[in-house]
Order: C-alpha cells, then structure tokens, then sequence
C-alpha cells in the first residue's frame, strides 16, 4: 500500500498522482545521489548500469498499485469484483476461490507507466499479477529507472530458448479413408465411431474419448484458451472454421494486435497453434474430430517461433492474465522453457525447477489459484542431456494446479523424447501421458482438406486439454482439482505413478464414472434434467426419438430452452422453450427433421437443454 511505502505520493487524485511522479523522473528520483536504492537493483543488473553497457530488458516493478489508503484500496477491490465477467465470477466461485478478487486482479497504476513513458522508455509488456512492466534500458537509464520512488525492484526478463521443434510433419490427404488400429481392450467403439471421427478415432479412442462424447459431453459450454504460435486458416480449414471463436477472443500479444494469423511474412511461425488447436476443438464429421469439438476456444499468440526472444514468457503470462479476464475454464498451452543461454547466471536450472521460481511457473501457478486448470506439455527434452533429460517450465508447477502431459506411441509406450520428472522438490512429473507420436493435425498452409501427422508432446497435451474440457461439462460442480483428481485417479497407472510417464494415460469413461473421495464438490440438489429414449441412431422421418425434461422438487423454477445443433454447432432445430415448476416433466419428441419438417442430413447430432444455470446434452446419430 501507498502509506506503507517510503517515497510514495498517498491521498492524490489520479491527475496530481501522475504529475508528482512526472516530477520525480524529472528530478532523478527521491534518492539524493540519483542511483538506485542498492536493494531495488537485482545483482545481475549491476554489470549493464555500466556507461557502455548494451541495453537490457528490465522488469520495472512497482511498489503498489497506486491506492491512496485502506479505504481507496477496498473501493478499488469492489470496483475489480464488479468488473468482473460472468464467466470469470463464475469460475472463480465454483473453484471456491476466496476472497473472490485479490490485491493480483487491481491494474497497474497507469500514472507509473504514463511516467516511464514520458522519460523516454518504451513498455512492451505488463503484469497486472505481478504488478510490473517490462522495458529496455542501460547505463544512466538503468540507473534513473532505480532511483524513480514508485519503483519497487528491478530485474532481468528472463531470456527463453526456442522449444524443441518436433520433426517435419507428414501430409494426410482428406477424405482419403485410413486404416486404424483398434482401441485398446475394454475401451469403447460403435459401429457408426468410425463414420463421426474418421482418421482421428484412433488417438482419441486410446483415452476412451467417444465413450464420453457418447455420454452427452463434448466440452460444451467450456472456453479453452489455447496459447501457443499463430493459427493461421483457423477461418478456412475445414476442421476449424466452424470452432465459436469470439471476435474479441483472439489476441497476438507478440505484435498487439487482434489478429493470430500472417498467411503471407511469416507463415512458418503460425502454424503449431492451428495444429494444436485441431486436436482440442477440431470438428469434421466423418473426417476429423478433437477432443472436445463442442467447446469454445480462445486464441493467444505468445510464441516466436523463428529466433530467440527474451520476452516470450512475458507475452505467456499477459496471455495467461487475458484468459482469466475472459472467463477461460481451461489454458491448453503446448509449450515450455529451460534453458536461457543469453549470459552466465541466467540459466533455468534444475534446482528452480521447484514449482515456484520461474516467472512462467508462477503465472501459470496465479492462473490455476483464480480458478483455471492449466495444462502444459511436458517437453520434449527426453533425449537431451544438456537439460539433464528433464520438464521444462511451467511444467513444473504443482500437479493440484497444472498438469503436464508427456507423450507416448500408439501402443502406450512411451515416447522416447518426451520429457522426464522428477521436479527439483521430488514431485512426480509428468502428471499423465497421452498418444504424442504420429498424432493427426489439421492443416495450417492453406489446404482446407489436408492434415498431417507429427510427434511431440505438443500434440499429447491438447488432446488432454480437451478429455478435461468433457470432464467440466459432465461435471459443472467440480472444481479444477477434482477434474485432476478423476483423471489421475482412472489412469493406467493411477496404483504406480512413475517420472516417465506419471499417471498413465488417462481413461475418459473411467473419469467420467469417478466417485471424488473429497467433499470439494457438492451435491446438485432438484437440477434441470434431459433424458432421452427411443431409437439412437434415429432414421430421419421414422420412429421419433423421445425427450425428457424435468425439474427436481427441490429446485426453484426455472426457463428452459431446447435446441438442436449440428456437428459444426449450427442449430438445425429449435425444439421449443418455456418455464417448469419444481417436481415438473414432460416429453418432447423428435425425428431428426429441421423446422419445416424436411429430413436432416445423415450425421451426428447434439440435442442440447439450458437453463436453470445448467448446459445439458445429449449426442444423436440420425440416418436415411
């Protein structure tokens, strides 16, 4: 707080605020010999406050938040609560997250950074979370930086290595069919699996997947935020263009701009997002389907793929900080860092490998406390042993928070470059393991019928990301740690956790069907309900199929509104909407025809029931 910190300007307005700060970047600062306060400076700094010494990226971090007492601060608070998003408060409540905002939700003081700006340096990042900007500077730059009163500390951004690239992917022609081989013993197939999923059915049978799409749940309803490189076609290709992404839902926190695609300077650097994004939310029946193709995606661009850069864990964290400002249930990030090989002394190294040091890990950790399930790859450092064959950051971070994911082949084995555990404080890493080996992406060069297939862990990590999304929707109550309870719990491995392959690999319906041995999630008493019965698949225009709704009698009443929509999340039929009294019911036919009575086409179909705060649905195949 203002009136804890010596040197601040306390009970201004906001425009005598930024004028007293102005005054002080003009005068050098608070500190009479103008250099900074020795424990404002982090020791690696002192080499560049040299007069030849080449610029360096700073974090300029700032001593508060620019409140003007206990009662400014507690106004502020309640201004951050009210601004929050439905889906944020949502989240943060049903996470039990308490108090519901904190001292991290509050923004920058924007007078500290009018005054940065105003003396000449140039912000390119900020961290609400962390309250501090990032900027260049050296020499007597550096030094008035440290000597400004309503400057906390100084540090370096940590530098980043370009992740692994995973090897050169090979192209799959669309629809050509392709043999699969079978899901492992016990998991669940149909008849019609091969015809909804087509070439993709394999890697998503391996976690059980279409036995929970065959539940009803497909992610609907759930934002996943996918931070990665570019998604470039996203709009085009035919597994992604009919994903609901929001236009205020794509950010490119590299170039500050909207847009996540360049189709035209840069390809090559935004194409992993696309590729990743196909295996959470793509959806093409009968070709291609994700993970969770019903839910809702948001794009992040944080990743520079062609160079090294030193600020890309500052545009991870800013895209971190975006996602829970939006409401996102979920960030599906397929990347990680290690070493930063910019200078002596600047390396990750394993001892800080302990789940609280980087500042990726501690973001990552921040996001996962306001509610969000973050779920990372692993990395593919398996077989280099400069890393000592370990995670990377924010792999790292606490299994109850952040799951990391490590790949393995077809069979289960496991992948020889995937990354291993231990963390540095002996905590089983990876959390689990999915197929990353010959994984099949979608397309992103322009070809909107073409996919290809690649390895890394980049690709078992969205197929994770998506099983999770199911998870959330089939279970609207649980928090985070419960969704990572129940796959933990139900994976192949759940009695013999290792630091290869962690849990195992994850078994969809066994999840689904898991019973929490915590009390993290009450009990739903008097919900809206949708049952159905009748013919599944449904032939079009013949034996209807038979639609429950119901209201327990504990519950209050409520509206309802039920729809039809197709695979590509168009609604095909609106069944009708209205209000039940508690302890209600009644049926509803359909037979699979759209609003003037006219057979829909063959395919799959999603029969889905809202209200009473409660997203409900129900998977049909129709047939001619």
């Amino acid at each position: 707080m203002a009136s804890d910190t010596p040197g601040i300007i306390a009970m201004r307005p906001p425009a005598l605020l930024l004028a007293a700060c102005l005054a002080l970047v003009a005068a050098g600062g608070a500190n009479a010999s103008g250099a900074p306060a020795p424990s404002r400076l982090d020791p690696r700094l002192l080499s560049a406050t040299l007069p030849d010494a080449p610029p360096v990226a700073v974090w300029v971090e700032f001593a508060d938040k620019g409140e003007q007492g206990p009662a400014d601060l507690a106004a502020r608070l309640a201004e951050a609560e009210a601004a929050l998003t439905p889906e944020n408060r949502h989240r943060r409540e049903k996470a039990h997250v308490q108090p519901l905002v904190d001292y991290l939700d509050l923004p920058i003081e924007p007078s500290y950074v009018a005054a940065l700006q105003a003396a000449g340096y140039q912000v390119y990042g900020q961290s609400r979370w962390f309250n501090r900007v990032a900027v260049h500077a050296s020499g007597a730059g550096l030094v008035r930086l440290g000597a400004m009163s309503f400057v906390r500390h100084l540090a370096p951004v940590d530098l980043a290595t370009p992740r692994e690239r995973e090897p050169a992917p090979e192209l799959v022609r669309s629809p050509a069919p392709e043999l699969v081989r079978s899901p492992a013993p016990g998991h669940f197939t149909s008849a019609s699996a091969n015809t909804i999923y087509g070439m993709a059915l394999g890697q998503l049978s391996r976690l059980n997947i279409p036995a929970v799409h065959d539940s009803g749940y497909i992610g609907f309803g759930i934002n996943v935020c996918m931070l990665d490189d570019g998604f470039n076609y996203y709009r085009k290709h035919e597994a992604l263009k009919t994903i609901p992404i929001g236009g205020s839902r794509t950010h490119d926190f590299i170039r500050g701009i909207l847009s996540v695609q360049d189709t035209v300077d840069d390809p090559a650097s935004f194409e992993h997002g696309s590729e990743t994004l196909s295996q959470v939310a793509g959806r093409a029946s009968g070709r291609y389907m994700g993970s969770a193709y019903g839910c809702n995606a948001m794009l992040g661009r944080t990743e520079y793929d062609p160079t090294e850069k030193p600020i890309e864990m500052v545009f991870w964290g800013m895209g971190a900080e975006w996602a829970d400002s939006l409401g996102a249930d979920i960030i599906s990030s397929s990347l990680g860092y290690n070493l930063f090989p910019d200078s002596s002394g600047n390396d990750i190294t394993y001892p800080m490998l302990d789940g609280h040091t980087s500042i990726v890990t501690r973001a990552a950790e921040i996001a996962a406390a306001k509610g969000i399930l973050v779920i990372v790859s692993a990395g593919n450092d398996g077989t280099h042993s400069d890393v000592g064959y370990k995670i990377g950051a924010p792999a790292d971070a606490n299994g109850d928070s952040v799951m990391a994911i490590g790949a393995l082949d077809s069979l289960g084995n496991r992948a020889s470059f995937s990354s291993k555990g231990p963390t540095s404080d002996g905590r089983i890493k990876p959390d689990l393991s999915a197929q990353g080996v010959a994984n099949l992406l979608a397309y992103a060069g322009g070809d909107p019928n073409l996919y290809v297939r690649a390895s890394g862990t980049s690709f078992s990590c969205p197929l994770v990301a998506g099983l999770a999304a199911c998870l959330m929707q089939a279970r609207p109550t649980w928090p985070p740690v419960l969704i990572v309870q129940a796959l933990k719990h139900s994976a192949s491995r759940a009695s013999s956790p290792d630091t290869l392959v962690g849990w195992g690999l994850p078994d969809g319906l066994a999840a689904l069907r898991y019973v929490p041995d915590t009390l993290h999630a009450p009990e739903m008493h008097g919900p809206l309900a949708l049952a159905t019965s009748g013919p599944n698949p449904l032939r079009a225009l013949g034996t209807p199929l038979r639609l429950r709704i119901s209201l327990g009698t504990d519950a209050a009443p409520a509206g309802y509104r039920l729809r039809v929509f197709d695979a590509g999340g168009r609604v095909v039929r609106d069944l009708g909407a209205g209000s039940l009294a508690p302890g209600s019911a009644f049926d509803v036919t359909w037979r699979g025809d759209d609003a003037s009575g006219r057979p829909l086409a063959p395919g799959l179909y999603f029969i889905a029931l809202d209200g009473a705060g409660r997203l409900g649905t129900a998977r049909v195949i129709v047939l001619r």
